[in-house]
């Protein structure tokens, strides 16, 4: 089964499985991206220049109410950055990575060392499904809805779904079933 599966490199080990998906570039969002993360630099550096030396430093009267203002205005700055940042590397990513093994799954974008990381525990992931609203890979842990795979065709997909369904959730047995 899974020799059949053309569009993605696959990977077993005693310990884990290893599945590397191909990702299509969306150029406009890399772009869209690069820009606020570009403008949140700035703003960051600018910000914390401006607090400390033009405020903080200043000698005014009203510099110690003002930096306070102007910290928790950073601080919110820099949450915002932090939502763009993981945007931005998650659109810069050419390929996306699943690890499985007994204990967990691992979705991976890498960017180099950087990238966006979710790990999710093997004993609350339901079987893997083609999501066709979306036209990708899904699962559920708990009750959200996990996607991914999205740049994969259908066919493929299907495949891979049944591939990893067949090792990782084996039908149960008559035996198997607890009453």
């Amino acid at each position: 089964m899974l020799a059949e599966i053309q569009e993605v490199q696959i990977e077993q080990t005693p310990e884990r499985f290893k599945v590397v998906l191909p990702v299509k570039r969306r150029w406009g969002l890399l772009f869209l991206f690069t820009v606020l993360v570009l403008i949140w630099v700035i703003g960051l550096v600018w910000g914390i220049k401006y607090t400390i030396v033009d405020i903080a430093l200043s000698g005014e009267r009203f510099a110690f109410w003002f930096t306070l203002m102007l910290l928790a205005w950073l601080y919110i700055w820099y949450r915002l950055g932090k939502i763009v940042w993981k945007q931005w590397q998650y659109y810069t990513a050419n390929r996306e990575i699943l690890f499985i093994d007994q204990e967990r799954l691992i979705i991976r974008r890498p960017v180099s060392f950087m990238g966006v990381t979710d790990a999710y525990d093997m004993e609350h992931v339901t079987p893997f499904y083609y999501f066709n609203d979306k036209h990708c890979l899904a699962f559920f842990y708990g009750s959200q809805r996990i996607d991914f795979g999205f740049d994969l065709n259908p066919d493929t997909a299907n495949k891979l779904a049944m591939a990893l369904n067949e090792i990782y959730f084996p039908p149960l047995d008559d035996e198997d079933e607890d009453y």
